[in-house]
């Protein structure tokens, strides 16, 4: 149940292989400043040594813009994913899986309204296979490969960007800016990427780098099984 929505949305992270590979900075850069061939490295180390991190944002790609509002911890996830003018939540962990649906989700996947009586507001549990899905699409280790893979890194720290401090919701950042991208990254601690800007609208922010606390799983009184549906 799901699988053209749950793609299209977890499809998002990959699109941060970074649009800073453009043509290199021409302004000399500020005191402080640092190359991304020298960040960008570091980005990467930090991001391959965490546990767990927070990821909110929309990116459109191809007319279809996709959502995210998800924790994620080592294999576990918990929040909402957007596709097809639709949004979900979904929860794994401890080997269990469920998704929360609505109305328009039900649309969207050319399910029964009738079924909305019985799932909507509930949380639907995934049988093993709907498990191992959501686990090879959305967890810690997925979206490390995906958004921090050497390819992509490579190629941003061979773009010529310089990360300059800034400040960005009163928090000290490196940031670099070029092409219409933005990188910001946390310029105290643990070189942390926490937010990253398109030129078309692309927003994602990362937050609690390794302090991520996911909810409890569901009572039974709120699950509903795919083999009780029929």
């Amino acid at each position: 149940m799901g699988s053209r929505v749950l793609r299209g949305a977890a499809g998002l992270a990959i699109v941060l292989a970074v649009g800073v590979t453009l043509s290199a900075c021409s302004k000399p850069p500020p005191p402080g400043s640092e190359p991304a061939a020298q960040v960008i490295p570091q980005i990467q180390a930090a991001a391959n040594a965490a546990t767990s991190v927070h990821v909110t944002g929309s990116v459109t790609q191809k007319g279809q813009t996709t959502t995210i509002d998800v924790s994620f911890l080592g294999d576990s996830v918990a929040g909402y994913l957007g596709a097809y003018g639709t949004t979900f939540y979904v929860l794994s962990e401890a080997g269990n899986s469920y998704v929360k649906l609505n109305a328009a989700f039900l649309a969207v996947e050319k399910a029964p309204a009738s079924l909305c009586a019985t799932i909507c507001g509930k949380y639907v549990e995934l049988s093993d296979s709907g498990t191992i899905e959501i686990a090879e699409l959305l967890s810690m280790q997925q979206l490390v490969k995906e958004v921090f893979n050497a390819k992509a890194m490579s190629s941003a720290a061979s773009s010529g960007c310089v990360f300059s401090p800034a400040t960005v919701h009163g928090q000290s950042v490196l940031q670099c800016s070029q092409g219409g991208y933005t990188l910001d990254v946390a310029a105290q601690g643990q070189p942390y990427l926490l937010d990253w800007t398109g030129p078309h609208g692309q927003h994602l922010v990362f937050s609690d780098w390794n302090s991520v606390t996911l909810p409890a799983l569901p009572p039974a009184s709120q699950v509903v099984s795919l083999s009780d549906l029929g």
